[in-house]
């Protein structure tokens, strides 16, 4: 159980500093450029508006995900709830923002991977604790 615990308070730690810095690029227009491409300098106050709103909840989520990891056995369904519909939907927004043309696809690589293994992570390892709760019942 113990082992469980940690590999779970791993995964929401991981999570919470993965939205933490995320964060950035959604504040900080010339972090977002550099990272993704195009021009700080062009970006309207619409952007701007909808990218403050994005941070907001990204805040709200990362909070979420460290308040996890205090007891992650018990709240580990929040890691599935991660997954789906928030990672998910980052990662169907990322694809259509590379269809559209607006970031291309080597700048967005490091990130779709990056949230393919967290998923991946979350997945086994809420599957290993359920798994475990099923053996010791």
């Amino acid at each position: 159980m113990k082992n469980n615990s940690t590999l779970l308070r791993v995964c929401f730690l991981i999570g919470a500093v993965t939205d933490g810095l995320a964060i950035l690029p959604m504040l900080l227009p010339s972090v977002g450029t550099l990272l993704f491409g195009g021009d700080f300098e062009r970006l309207g106050v619409e952007y701007r508006y909808a990218m403050g709103i994005g941070a907001s909840l990204m805040a709200g989520w990362t909070v979420l995900l460290v308040w996890g990891s205090l007891k992650p056995i018990e709240r580990r369904d929040i890691l599935i709830i991660t997954i789906f519909p928030v990672v998910t939907g980052i990662i169907l927004a990322t694809l259509y923002g590379i269809q559209q043309h607006v970031i291309e696809l080597w700048r967005s690589m490091p990130l779709l991977i990056h949230l393919g293994f967290v998923s991946a992570l979350y997945v086994y390892s809420y599957g290993k604790s359920r798994n475990n709760d099923k053996k010791n019942a």
